[in-house]
């Protein structure tokens, strides 16, 4: 089962898979792989940021109309 992580996690993980593709000796294989856990890890970090301006941009209207 994955773990469900916030979105600081997520993005400390695409630093930290970032960080370790700047090292000149790894191979392709562990190259490809941590491109590809980096790119998982951003999509997931988008997606929550898209929720959260939805929320934001929902609240924003709510809060618009009471007034």
């Amino acid at each position: 089962m994955e773990q469900i992580l916030n979105f600081e996690e997520y993005l400390g993980n695409v630093t930290q898979c970032l960080e370790k593709l700047g090292d000149e000796n790894i191979s392709l294989n562990e190259s490809l792989e941590l491109y590809k856990n980096g790119m998982e890890n951003l999509q997931k970090a988008q997606k929550m940021l898209e929720s959260a301006q939805v929320q934001c941009e929902n609240l924003k209207m709510q809060y618009t109309k009471e007034s």
